[in-house]
């Protein structure tokens, strides 16, 4: 896996959850988002793979709840870079 691309990617997303105008999503799933790739950044930085590191049972929620959330034409930017991130994961 690819650590320093996946924690850039990670980075770009909660760099435009916290600066860009999001129109129609709620905070809550803002959030929630936000807090799988503030995970998903820090295993990266550590050299692990975040998918294992979750606790046994849990699944990374963050591409279902954008898919459902994401729409206006700045959303669907985010929506890009949510992509990307699950893109360097499924490589793994």
């Amino acid at each position: 896996m690819n650590f320093d691309a996946l924690q850039s990617a990670a980075n770009d997303v909660i760099d435009a959850i916290d600066t860009d105008s999001l129109e129609t999503v709620t905070a809550d799933v803002l959030t929630t988002i936000k807090h799988q790739m503030v995970f998903i950044r820090d295993a990266a930085a550590a050299g692990k793979d975040p998918a294992a590191e979750l606790p046994a049972g849990t699944k990374f929620t963050y591409a279902v709840l954008a898919s459902r959330e994401l729409a206006s034409p700045n959303e669907l930017m985010l929506q890009t870079r949510i992509d990307k991130v699950t893109r360097i994961l499924i490589k793994a």
